[in-house]
């Protein structure tokens, strides 16, 4: 009986110095019992950014460049910093623009529609030009109140494209 009792104490330590090391809370662990959760697949894009990326998805033949859709921020920037948290980086990008190896981003697209008026998305929004900012990427926004025309999107990446290329 004692011998349960101390391998049950080594257990919890064990337990212990996992959670205190990898930095892991009790309210970061899901226990919940997913035979009562329903889970249903959903959209990849919305029906915003779908119409919006028919508009210039020609590009990556045209320029030689990949588009992809719903970029994490955390998968194309690097935090430094001794903090070990990187929260803020769990955001996705509507768009990225990637050259033709996807060796380097050239141009993250933001689509803003009626949500971010929101006082908390505007915060987020802020955020997110700041981050890319400071990392040096290319952040550009349209916005789905205005009609986006095929020609204007286009001729808007291209050029914020040729003006990095210019750059660099």
């Amino acid at each position: 009986m004692f011998l349960i009792f101390i391998i049950v104490i080594l257990m919890f330590a064990v337990f212990y110095v996992i959670i205190s090391r990898f930095g892991v809370s009790s309210s970061d662990i899901d226990v919940s019992d997913t035979s009562t959760v329903n889970y249903i697949p959903k959209k990849f894009l919305s029906n915003n950014e779908y119409n919006f990326l028919t508009k210039f998805v020609d590009l990556e033949n045209e320029l030689q460049v990949n588009i992809v859709p719903q970029v994490n921020l955390a998968s194309v920037i690097q935090k430094v910093s001794d903090s070990r948290f990187n929260t803020e980086l769990f955001r996705n990008i509507d768009f990225g623009i990637f050259n033709a190896d996807y060796s380097k981003l050239l141009l993250l697209i933001e689509l803003n529609d009626a949500s971010h008026n929101d006082y908390h998305r505007k915060k987020r929004d802020i955020k997110v030009h700041d981050i890319c900012n400071k990392a040096g990427i290319k952040l550009i926004t349209f916005y789905t109140k205005y009609s986006n025309e095929k020609e204007y999107v286009k001729s808007r990446i291209v050029k914020e494209l040729d003006l990095q290329n210019n750059n660099d």
